[in-house]
C-alpha cells in the first residue's frame, strides 16, 4: 500500500497529466487549423499537417524515453517539457506567420496552366518545421510520467492510468477548444492560455517536486515472474512479433478514424461540432478502454491472448458496427425532429450515435496500450525507453494508417468496404498473435479457426451500402414535416442516382427525380448545392455569373471563379468576353458531376478559355501571382468545416488584392437558418474589407445571396448594360430566370453602400483569427428558415428604388419611370416601385404616367 501522503502526490501529477492532455488536443486543433490557412484544406494538405505532427510525437517519445531512464528525476524532465512546450506554444503564432509567407514565396502555382493538389515536399518541410520542436517535447511527456509512476510490480497499471488520464485529458481539450474556446477567445487567445497553462504547471511541479527523486521499484511478483525468466532469443522474439503487431495496430486505428470520419460526417454534417464529436467520442473511448483495463493488465497469466482478444474485439465490433450504417440517417432524421432546436440536448444525441459506432472497438484499442507495454516491458529500469518505443512505433503505423484511410481505402474501396478490410487485418494481427500465446498448439487452432469463422460470417451477413439512404443530406436538406408518416423510412423520393464518387475530400452524388427524370440535383457529402429542371439552370447560380460581369464597367478580361459546383455560374461567365478563366475546385469529383449539367451550365468545361485547378481556392488565392478583372467565389456555406475559411474579412481582403484597377467580386451568401446578428456579422465582414459593396438576390430564390464589393463605385451603366442584352446569348440567359429587360436586372437589387452599412451597424466581423461564423451558425441549422425575413429587412433598409446608375444621354425621368413599371411586378417591390415615380417626378413633373401610378401605389400602401 502507498502511504497517504505519495498518493497525494500520484493524484497531484495525475491532475498536471490531465491538463497537459487538454493543452496538447488545443495545441493540435489550433496548429492544424493554422496550416491548413497557409497551405489549403485539401486532403493532401491536412495529411501532411497531421502526419508530420504525429512524427514528432513519435520521435519524442523514442528520445525522451531514453532521456528519463537516465534521469533521477523523471518528474523534473517531465515540468521541463511542457514549460518549454508552454513557451513555444505562446510563441507560435509569429512561427506560423513566417510558415505562411515562406510557404507563398516559394509558392508551387504559377496559374499559366492547369494545377492538381498533390503532395508538395515543401507543405511537408514547412510542417515539420513549424512542428517538430513542439510535438517531440510533447511525445516526451508520457515517458516521464510513466517512468515516474511505474513500478515493477504494476508496471501494466502504472501504464494505463496515466495514459487514460492524459487522453481523457485531451478530450476534455477536443471539446473545450471546439465547443467553446476557438468561438469565445479566437485563435491567438487560445494557444497564449493553453500555453500559460503549461508553463504554470510546469513551474508548479518543479516547485512542489524539487526535493523528489525516481520511485524505487519494489519487488517483482511471481504472477510475471515466467515471462522476466525466459530465455532471450524467446524474448526478442515475442518483443519484435509485439511491437510490429502494435504497429499494425496503430495503423489500423486511424484507418478506422479516417472511415468513421467519413461515414459519420454524411449523416452528423461537417460543421467544427460534428468533426469535435467524432474526435473526442474516439479518444474517449481510448481512455476509458485503458482506464477500465488498468485493475486486470498486471494480473493477467497469458498476457498475449488477450493481445488476440482486444484486436479480435476492435476488428469485429468494427465490422458488426457496419449493420448500424443504413439506420443512422433515419436515426438522426427523427432526432432532428424532435430535439433539432434544442441545440446542446441535439448534441449530446450526436455523441451518442458516433459512440454506437466507436465506442467498442476504441475501448478495445485503448487497453491494447498498457497491456502491450507490460509485455513488452523488462522492468522499470528501461521503462521510458520501452514506453517510448511502443509510442513510436505505434504512432509510426498510426501515419501510414492516415494516409491508407483517406488516398487509397476511402477513394478505391469505399468507406464501408475500407472497415471490412481493416477489420480482416485486425483478425490477422490475432490470429498471428495466437502462436505468442502460450497456449497449446491444439487451443491455438480452434481460436483461430473460432475468429476466422466469426469474421467470415459475419462479413457475408453484412448489408450493403446504401448509396441512397446515406447521401441523403438529414444533417443540412430541408425534407419539411414527417407528413404523419411514422418514420423518415416510408418516404418515397423516386430518386435514381446518376453519378456517386466517395472522392479525396467529399462524396459527391448527382440525382435525377421526377416522372421523366428531369429534376437534376447535385450533392456534396449529402447537402444539396444545385437543382436544374428540365436543364434550366437554378436562378442563385445563374445570377451570380452575370452580376459582376454586367457591372463591370470597363472591359473585363480575366476572370477567376473559386467553386465549381455544378458549372452553371462558370457557364453564364462564359457568355461574356473574358479572355480566360481560372477555375479553382477542391473536391475532382465535382468536376465529373458538372458534366451532368451541361445543359444547364452551357457545356462550360469544354471551353478551351478555362483552366480547370482543383486545389483548395485560398491556397490558390493566396499562391497565384496574378490579378484579375472579375472574382467570383461560389463556394458553400460557412457552417462548414474548411469552406468556413472562404467567408473570413481575411479572405475577402485577399480577393481585393487579387483585382485590377475596377475590378468586380461577387461572393455567393446564404440567406437562411441564421439569426440576424449572424447575417449581419457575414454581410459586414465581407463589407468591412470594400470600399463600395451591393447586396443582389434573385426574386425565385431569396435564400441565396449574391454580395458585390470593388473598391471603386460600381454603378449600373446603363449603355452596357443595353449592349449586353443586345447579345442573344446572353439575353436568353437571362430571360431563362425572368430578367428579360434591361429594367428587370434592377430587380435583382437589394441595397448597398450606406443603406447597407446602415443596415448592419456595429456587427461582429467574421476572421481568421475569431471565425464566429463556423460555431454560431451550425446552432441555428434546425430552426425556421429566415431568408425572406432578411430580404424584406434589407429592402425595408434601402431608401433608394435602385443601384447607383451611368445614363449616358438617357432621360432621368424616362429612366425611373421604366424602373418603376419594371419594379411594379414583384408585391415585395411596391414600395420601391413607388419611390422611382416619385423620383421620376422630380426631374419631369409633367409626367402624367408617373404621377398615376404614383397615386395609385400610395393608396395601396396606405401612404
Amino acid at each position: 500500500m502507498q502511504p497517504a501522503r505519495e498518493l497525494r502526490k500520484d493524484h497531484i501529477v495525475l491532475a498536471f497529466f490531465f491538463v497537459t492532455g487538454l493543452t496538447g488536443l488545443a495545441y493540435e486543433v489550433v496548429w492544424i487549423r493554422l496550416l491548413i490557412l497557409s497551405f489549403g484544406s485539401t486532403q493532401f494538405a491536412v495529411t501532411t499537417v497531421l502526419s508530420t505532427f504525429m512524427a514528432g510525437l513519435a520521435l519524442g517519445s523514442a528520445i525522451f524515453g531514453r532521456v528519463v531512464d537516465r534521469s533521477g528525476h523523471p518528474l523534473r524532465t517531465y515540468a521541463i517539457l511542457i514549460v518549454a512546450l508552454g513557451a513555444y506554444c505562446v510563441a507560435s503564432p509569429l512561427v506560423f506567420s513566417l510558415i505562411k509567407s515562406a510557404y507563398l514565396y516559394a509558392s508551387p502555382i504559377t496559374g499559366d496552366s492547369t494545377y492538381r493538389a498533390g503532395f508538395e515536399p515543401m507543405q511537408f518541410g514547412l510542417s515539420l518545421l513549424a512542428l517538430i520542436v513542439p510535438t517531440t517535447l510533447m511525445g516526451g511527456t508520457l515517458p516521464a510520467v510513466v517512468k515516474h509512476f511505474a513500478s515493477t510490480e504494476r508496471i501494466g497499471f502504472h501504464i494505463a492510468v496515466p495514459y487514460a488520464v492524459n487522453t481523457l485529458g485531451a478530450v476534455t481539450g477536443c471539446l473545450a477548444t471546439g465547443l467553446f474556446s476557438l468561438y469565445y477567445l479566437g485563435v491567438s487567445s487560445t494557444l497564449y492560455l493553453a500555453g500559460a497553462m503549461d508553463i504554470i504547471a510546469g513551474f508548479l511541479l518543479l516547485a512542489f517536486f524539487r526535493h523528489d527523486g525516481a520511485r524505487k521499484a519494489g519487488p517483482a511478483p511471481e504472477a510475471i515472474a515466467p515471462c522476466v525468466r525466459e530465455a532471450d532469443a524467446a524474448k526478442g522474439r515475442l518483443n519484435a512479433f509485439i511491437i510490429s503487431a502494435f504497429l499494425l495496430s496503430g495503423f489500423a486505428s486511424l484507418a478506422y478514424e479516417v472511415l468513421w470520419t467519413r461515414i459519420l460526417s454524411l449523416v452528423l454534417g461537417s460543421s467544427v461540432y460534428a468533426f469535435t464529436i467524432m474526435l473526442s467520442t474516439f479518444l474517449a473511448g481510448i481512455g476509458l478502454g485503458s482506464i477500465a483495463f488498468a485493475p486486470l493488465v498486471d494480473r493477467l497469466r497469458r498476457p498475449v491472448f488477450w493481445f488476440a482478444l482486444l484486436e479480435a474485439a476492435i476488428g469485429l465490433f468494427a465490422l458488426a458496427s457496419i449493420f448500424l450504417y443504413k439506420e443512422l440517417p433515419f436515426v438522426f432524421f427523427n432526432l432532428k425532429q424532435a430535439f433539432g432546436e434544442r441545440f446542446w440536448l441535439f448534441l449530446v444525441f450526436k455523441f451518442l450515435m458516433a459512440g454506437a459506432v466507436m465506442i467498442v472497438p476504441t475501448l478495445a484499442m485503448g487497453a491494447l496500450f498498457p497491456l502491450v507495454n507490460r509485455i513488452y516491458s523488462e522492468g522499470r529500469r528501461s521503462i521510458g525507453k520501452r514506453v517510448g518505443n511502443v509510442y513510436f512505433f505505434n504512432t509510426s503505423g498510426a501515419i501510414l494508417g492516415s494516409f491508407a484511410g483517406g488516398f487509397i481505402l476511402i477513394p478505391w474501396l469505399g468507406a464501408q468496404n475500407g472497415v471490412v478490410l481493416i477489420a480482416a487485418l485486425n483478425m490477422a494481427i490475432c490470429i498471428s498473435a495466437l502462436a505468442f500465446s502460450g497456449l497449446s498448439a491444439s487451443w491455438k487452432y480452434r481460436w483461430a479457426a473460432a475468429f476466422a469463422a466469426i469474421y467470415a460470417v459475419t462479413a457475408l451477413m453484412l448489408p450493403s451500402w446504401e448509396r441512397q439512404a446515406m447521401t441523403t443530406g438529414m444533417y443540412a436538406n430541408d425534407y419539411g414535416d414527417t407528413g404523419g408518416k411514422a418514420s423518415f423510412r416510408d418516404w418515397d423520393f423516386n430518386d435514381r442516382l446518376l453519378y456517386y464518387n466517395e472522392g479525396l475530400n467529399a462524396v459527391i452524388t448527382v440525382r435525377s427525380s421526377g416522372p421523366d427524370g428531369e429534376t437534376l440535383t447535385y450533392q456534396a457529402n449529402g447537402k444539396q448545392e444545385a437543382r436544374s429542371v428540365r436543364g434550366k439552370p437554378p436562378a442563385s447560380w445563374t445570377v451570380l455569373g452575370h452580376i459582376p460581369a454586367i457591372l463591370h464597367r470597363g472591359d473585363p478580361r480575366d476572370a477567376l471563379l473559386i467553386g465549381l459546383g455544378s458549372g452553371v455560374t462558370l457557364g453564364m461567365m462564359e457568355l461574356y468576353p473574358f479572355r480566360a478563366f481560372d477555375v479553382v475546385e477542391l473536391e475532382p469529383a465535382v468536376v465529373d458531376a458538372a458534366r451532368f449539367f451541361s445543359r444547364a451550365n452551357n457545356n462550360a468545361l469544354e471551353d478551351p478559355r478555362v483552366r480547370l485547378h482543383v486545389t483548395d481556392g485560398r491556397s490558390f488565392l493566396s499562391s497565384i501571382r496574378r490579378k484579375y478583372d472579375v472574382i467570383v467565389s461560389g463556394v458553400s456555406d460557412p457552417w462548414i468545416s474548411g469552406v468556413s475559411n472562404l467567408f473570413t474579412y481575411d479572405y475577402f481582403m485577399e480577393l481585393k488584392g487579387r483585382l485590377n484597377d475596377g475590378g468586380i467580386v461577387a461572393v455567393w451568401f446564404s440567406n437562411y437558418n441564421s439569426t440576424p446578428e449572424d447575417f449581419k456579422t457575414g454581410l459586414n465582414s465581407f463589407a468591412a474589407a470594400f470600399p463600395h459593396a451591393s447586396v443582389w438576390f434573385h426574386f425565385r430564390e431569396s435564400l441565396d445571396l449574391v454580395v458585390v464589393g470593388s473598391v471603386g463605385e460600381h454603378p449600373v451603366d446603363m449603355a452596357r448594360l443595353r449592349a449586353v442584352f443586345a447579345d442573344r446569348g446572353i439575353r436568353e440567359s437571362l430571360g431563362s430566370v425572368d430578367i428579360n429587360t434591361p429594367y428587370d436586372f434592377f430587380g435583382l437589387y437589394l441595397a448597398g453602400d450606406e443603406d447597407l452599412r446602415k443596415y448592419i451597424g456595429d456587427s461582429v466581423i467574421n476572421t481568421d483569427e475569431r471565425p464566429v461564423l463556423e460555431f454560431s451558425l451550425p446552432k441555428s441549422l434546425y430552426r425556421k428558415v429566415t431568408g425572406p425575413e432578411r430580404v424584406a429587412e434589407l429592402l425595408k433598409s434601402a431608401d433608394g428604388a435602385s443601384p447607383g446608375v451611368v445614363l449616358r444621354g438617357e432621360s432621368p425621368g424616362e429612366f425611373y419611370l421604366n424602373l418603376g413599371k419594371s419594379l411594379n411586378q414583384y408585391a415585395f417591390r411596391l414600395e420601391h416601385s413607388r419611390r422611382a415615380f416619385l423620383r421620376s417626378l422630380e426631374f419631369d413633373p409633367g409626367n402624367a404616367e408617373a404621377r398615376l401610378y404614383a397615386e395609385r401605389l400610395g393608396e395601396e400602401l396606405g401612404r
